[in-house]
């Protein structure tokens, strides 16, 4: 059993409500540890370590060391041996360098403040409370960055930021190692973060130049465990076990559909139904929310969350149970 430890987890801002349900698909539904939010984009996380790094906005993570009303209360905390500096993040602004300093010195830091070779960094979180935490990782150094789609051998302009591919995988809780589906893949981008969380993926596509890419862009990223054909998923008979589907239905590219849009939702829908165990879910982007009204016969909308990309474009991230 991976051992369960207490974090302060911070995302990137900007990105709420996502960020919220975030946390929770992953802490909450996924690892079955528990979270409350401490601030804006912050939360105070139990579960193991493995799962505070699946998620898709996480910014950096510290190992909780406690929470205080006033900056003098921190004293009373009791940190390891060795160097340290602190750093102060505070989204209103009301503290700075000055406090940094104090909240040293209140943390016995006489003789063991270090900013070129510190043992360890504390993070103070003011948001209404301290909230004190030992910095562990910061994920800019980990960027989704070098997956963006011109970032990769073969893109399209249409294709997801990472960050929000790697959500809508998270959006599903789907049990380690289970089989996703995306039935409209294009060049890949969601089956890419489910594969880095070590799920195995499934994709298709009817456009044979979007298979070849796909295969392209998954070996690129070291993927091996991939099955991407060119196939009408409408007309899918499944001979593999699909534990869950993952895709951005194709609004940007439906001129090159064989389908209606109107057909294309109401058959995937059915589609999907039946090829899904009971319990299994769909996690899925369209651009319409009236598009939904396909999947209530055989679905229940649990969750949508709205992206604005344009005055011509709003993405709506949806979880069927």
């Amino acid at each position: 059993m991976v051992e369960e430890q207490k974090f302060i987890v911070e995302e990137y801002g900007g990105v709420d409500p996502f960020s919220s349900e975030d946390v929770r698909s992953v802490v909450s539904h996924l690892a079955g540890g528990t979270y409350e939010p401490a601030g804006s984009n912050v939360f105070i996380a139990s579960c193991s370590e493995d799962f505070i790094k699946k998620l898709a906005f996480l910014k950096r993570y510290s190992i909780y060391y406690g929470s205080y009303e006033k900056l003098e209360d921190i004293q009373s905390a009791s940190l390891p041996d060795g160097k340290f500096y602190v750093r102060i993040i505070d989204p209103e602004g009301c503290h700075g360098s000055m406090d940094e300093a104090e909240a040293g010195n209140l943390l016995k830091g006489q003789g063991r403040v270090s900013f070129s070779n510190p043992d360890f960094v504390v993070y103070l979180y003011h948001t209404g409370m301290w909230h004190l935490g030992i910095h562990l990782h910061h994920m800019i150094s980990e960027s989704s960055s070098n997956r963006r789609a011109p970032m990769r051998p073969y893109f399209t302009p249409v294709s997801m930021d990472p960050k929000y591919a790697s959500f809508l995988v998270n959006l599903g809780y789907f049990k380690p190692g289970s089989n996703l589906l995306d039935p409209f893949c294009g060049s890949a981008g969601i089956l890419i973060e489910a594969a880095l969380k070590g799920y195995r993926v499934t994709g298709f596509d009817i456009v044979n130049e979007m298979v070849v890419g796909s295969r392209v862009n998954l070996k690129f990223y070291g993927i091996k465990d991939y099955d991407i054909k060119r196939q009408d998923f409408l007309s899918y008979d499944p001979d593999v076990r699909i534990d869950g589907i993952v895709t951005d239905f194709p609004y940007g590219r439906s001129s090159k559909l064989k389908y209606e849009i109107s057909k294309l939702y109401k058959d995937s829908a059915e589609k999907m139904a039946q090829i899904l165990d009971s319990g299994s879910r769909v996690c899925m982007v369209t651009d319409r929310e009236d598009n939904l009204d396909y999947f209530l016969d055989d679905f229940l909308v649990d969750v949508v969350l709205k992206q604005r990309i344009h005055r011509s474009l709003t993405r709506h991230f949806v979880r069927l149970i």
